[in-house]
């Protein structure tokens, strides 16, 4: 049966105004030591092997020639030098005697997720060489973000591309497309560089960009789907964030993370209109109806909206669909549930799917200080608070600063 007919596949739009998942330095030092010291290495046959610490990495062996011509070429040998592994440490000259394009965009990437690393390496570096994972992982990310920034939006198929996408949506919420857009500025970017310092700015730019958080669990997604999709899978359950991460997928799908990732037959990503189309097997919706009898949330609970959420009349409705937000965190109003905003948009438009997320009790906390204080700089009044203010707006201007809010709170702007 063709994978567009309506009997085997069901086409979904993915939200992506949820908070990204936040991960401490102390849980990506962790979760890098453990994928590192368990992960089976890729290594080219074109180069000597070597045994370290009794697990099996890739010797760097110095190049000349052709090779070294170019002043970038020698500054890239040089970076190579100080990581402590001469030659071609990130194994850009494999396709040729030249940096190419994708090699200079790899470079870059290298630069950018380079320093999350640092305090990663101290643990490794007496089992394998920590270089060489930078190269795996700079190389393979270049290539699934590759897929991700198609010209024309074409579908993910390839198991642990696609299985890379869901988890990074999954984990980022909102920032997934900030870090869409970043890499795609790193994309156009890198190939025009003709120095190893223009490439570190443009990694550093990158890095600026998106943020360390955003850079950690890019990391952390990557290393993990080194490897083919049952080992992302499974390694998945096991990172950090990752039960948070899937709790605020199901709010807004009524699928797991996992289920979400494994039970999709393509994704769409489109940069420039902001969207994620996924199509899902008929085995993930089989299970979210299954979770009905066990009381978890569940596609069929709740009114479906014609932009795939899912929405209830009244906020116990949906609590007593979706249960608990998780813990240490809190449902929260994008557009509040104030009295004045149910009158006026009904509570369909307020407790659904897309209007309530999971943040942290803290985050949510400060939010509704927020809107209690009187802000001049962001209401021009010095009578009325952020809340009185908001209530005058309409539904689209109320959820705009709802979420803008959320990303400054979170942000330590606001």
């Amino acid at each position: 049966m063709p994978h567009d007919s309506p009997e085997s596949a069901i086409f979904t739009k993915l939200p992506t105004d949820f908070v990204p998942v936040q991960v401490s330095d102390a849980e990506f030092s962790a979760a890098m030591t453990t994928l590192w010291l368990n992960m089976p290495l890729r290594v080219a046959a074109s180069r000597p092997l070597l045994y370290v610490g009794r697990r099996l990495a890739l010797a760097s062996a110095p190049l000349s020639g052709e090779a070294w011509q170019s002043d970038l070429a020698r500054s890239y040998g040089q970076f190579c030098e100080r990581c402590g592994t001469p030659g071609d440490c990130l194994t850009l000259f494999e396709d040729g005697p030249r940096l190419q394009d994708g090699d200079k965009r790899s470079l870059a990437l290298a630069l950018a997720v380079g320093p999350a690393l640092e305090g990663v390496n101290a643990e490794v570096r007496a089992m394998l060489d920590p270089t060489r994972m930078l190269a795996m992982l700079s190389i393979g990310i270049t290539v699934y973000m590759a897929l991700l920034l198609a010209p024309v939006p074409e579908p993910v198929t390839k198991g642990a591309a696609l299985v890379f996408s869901a988890a990074l949506w999954g984990y980022l919420g909102y920032e997934f497309f900030d870090l869409l857009r970043a890499y795609a500025q790193l994309y156009e970017d890198a190939p025009r560089a003709s120095s190893f310092a223009e490439l570190r700015e443009i990694g550093e730019r990158f890095g600026r960009v998106i943020g360390p958080n955003s850079v950690r669990i890019l990391v952390i997604v990557g290393t993990a789907a080194i490897g083919e999709t049952a080992a992302l899978a499974s390694r998945a359950p096991k990172l950090p964030g990752f039960a948070q991460a899937s709790e605020r997928v199901a709010a807004s799908t009524g699928l797991s993370l996992l289920e979400t990732a494994t039970g999709a037959e393509r994704v769409i990503v489109s940069v420039p209109e902001g969207t994620i189309r996924m199509v899902l097997a008929p085995h993930a919706v089989a299970m979210a109806a299954r979770g009905v009898a066990a009381g978890s949330p569940a596609l069929s609970r709740g009114k479906l909206l014609p932009n795939g959420h899912r929405a209830w009349g009244s906020y116990s409705g949906f609590k007593s669909a979706m249960g608990p937000a998780g813990k240490g965190n809190e449902w929260h109003h994008i557009v509040e549930q104030t009295p004045g905003n149910v009158k006026r948009f009904g509570g369909e438009a307020l407790h659904n799917t897309e209007n309530i997320l999971a943040l942290r009790e803290s985050a949510h906390t400060r939010i509704s200080a927020l809107y209690s204080s009187i802000q001049p700089k962001i209401t021009n009044s010095n009578t009325l608070t952020v809340r009185q203010w908001l209530s005058t707006q309409s539904y689209e201007a109320q959820r705009e600063f709802g979420l803008l809010a959320i990303k400054n709170v979170l942000g330590g702007i606001w």
